[in-house]
């Protein structure tokens, strides 16, 4: 499978050399990497946007709790939505406004407009997936430093959903065309005006982190 290696700072092809460990070999340079899996199920859910509806998927634990009002992500055929939960389906067709995922069948939502940002940030061997839901329109730059969980992430490459790769320092996307970004752990370290990085979650007024 391919993972982002810190020492060729590219996906590159990785073997699973540790199960018990969940731990990677880079086939390319031979470095280890740890990457935890995530126990996750698909829902089968409804985005509608104003008279327009879309079929969509919804990744989530089968113990999460679903309750209308809730705002998730949702997976459609040309990438992602972020949707409010107006109603539960179960099953027996009933409906429902509050249920763990495992009892649900369908999951009603509106498009609320903004756009999930999918991350990995890299800490020595360890890649740690993150997701920030922002308004599309947000910019994210390469070389900025972003302040995750009161630790100091820095941009050094965004890959646009129409494949092209930024990696030179003051390259700049908007969200919305953002497919992933990948940061570095910086300890201690300030972004280029020598002011500390915006913040993206852990509390932050940038974005939330979403389920």
């Amino acid at each position: 499978m391919e993972i982002y290696c810190d020492v060729c700072g590219e996906e590159t092809e990785h073997e699973l050399i540790r199960a018990d460990k969940n731990l990677y070999r880079c086939k390319v340079c031979g470095s280890v990497v740890e990457l935890k899996p995530e126990k996750k199920m698909e829902l089968r859910a409804i985005i509608s946007s104003g008279p327009q509806s879309e079929r969509g998927k919804l990744r989530v634990r089968p113990d999460d709790v679903l309750e209308v009002g809730d705002e998730v992500v949702v997976e459609v055929e040309d990438g992602f939505k972020v949707g409010e939960i107006t109603s539960l389906e179960f099953s027996n067709g009933a409906r429902g406004e509050s249920a763990q995922a495992k009892d649900v069948s369908t999951v009603w939502l509106r498009d609320v407009g903004e756009v999930v940002v999918k991350m990995s940030l890299h800490k020595g061997p360890i890649t740690t997936p993150y997701r920030t839901l922002v308004s599309g329109d947000t910019e994210f730059e390469v070389g900025e430093v972003l302040e995750i969980n009161r630790r100091r992430f820095r941009i050094t490459r965004i890959k646009l959903i129409n494949g092209r790769l930024l990696k030179k320092e003051g390259d700049i996307a908007e969200a919305k065309d953002i497919r992933r970004i990948y940061a570095v752990y910086e300890a201690g370290k300030r972004n280029r005006t020598g002011k500390t990085g915006r913040r993206t979650g852990g509390g932050g007024n940038r974005g939330r982190r979403t389920k």
